[in-house]
């Protein structure tokens, strides 16, 4: 009787220790492989300097690309204007025909604004125009 409630216990706490092995390992690797947190924490990042104040609309690269395509189930769709950008951003989607998908939007300086109407697997082009010189740092998450 003792020895069955010991091999109970013994078995109850080899299974808690296995499973937080396997979730420690699973957390370090998301955290430390690129690919696999690109996948669950998708982010892009455009920066810009903007040099004139006529309020021209000028491309977004988003690290070195021209386009954003969402072909994750966990990107938010979301626009974010950073905190340490210089100004307002308004800002325009096209799709990859140059049609315009979401026509100007205004993201303050730490504000962000949902794009829940663009649809998976298709590459969008963001452009930007400003009232002002600066900075700006604008991520899509």
């Amino acid at each position: 009787m003792v020895n069955s409630k010991l091999k109970k216990i013994g078995l109850g706490g080899a299974i808690f220790v296995t499973l937080t092995m396997i979730l420690v390992c699973s957390y370090l690797v998301y955290l430390d492989v690129k690919p696999v947190h690109d996948y669950f924490s998708p982010k892009t990042s455009a920066g810009v300097n903007v040099e004139n104040e006529a309020g021209e609309w000028s491309s977004l690269k988003f690290d070195g690309q021209d386009f954003i395509r969402f072909d994750s189930a966990f990107w938010d769709k979301e626009i974010v204007n950073d905190a340490n950008s210089d100004g307002n951003a308004q800002l325009r989607v096209k799709d990859d025909k140059g049609n315009i998908v979401i026509y100007e939007f205004q993201v303050s300086p730490g504000t962000s604004k949902q794009l829940s109407s663009l649809k998976n697997d298709k590459q969008y082009f963001f452009e930007i125009k400003t009232a002002s010189k600066g900075q700006f740092t604008i991520n899509a998450i």
